[in-house]
């Protein structure tokens, strides 16, 4: 009789506890992302050129450059202020993963874009 007693009260005190066990231990919630895009578009005309910024979060922001010239003034103050966004990523606490650029140079237009892929530390 003790044994049926014992059964009756501990079959129930365990699947209990299992089920509590796998109830409390449930992952954490997860961020809304972990990668960044900042894609650099410079474009050798009137137009202003522009680092448009994408965080993890969805959210976008757009710094603007001045016109791409083969000009000395331009190019070190276009690199400044591209020098300043990526500072701004490691700051937010991003790191660069990989980078790549493309471009088209004729008599007429000139453009190059480069793309950042940045991930969350």
């Amino acid at each position: 009789m003790n044994k049926k007693i014992f059964y009756i009260i501990a079959t129930p005190a365990i699947a209990l506890s299992i089920a509590w066990l796998f109830l409390s231990f449930r992952p954490a919630p997860q961020d809304t992302g972990t990668y960044a895009t900042m894609r650099i578009y410079e474009n050798f005309s009137v137009v202003v050129s522009k680092i448009v910024v994408t965080y993890a979060d969805g959210e976008t922001e757009i710094i603007e450059l001045g016109p791409f010239k083969y000009n000395d003034e331009y190019m070190k103050d276009n690199n400044q202020i591209m020098n300043r966004a990526m500072n701004m990523m490691a700051e937010k606490g991003y790191r660069l993963v990989t980078s790549s650029s493309s471009g088209k140079i004729n008599s007429s237009k000139a453009v190059t874009i480069s793309t950042h892929i940045f991930e969350k530390r």
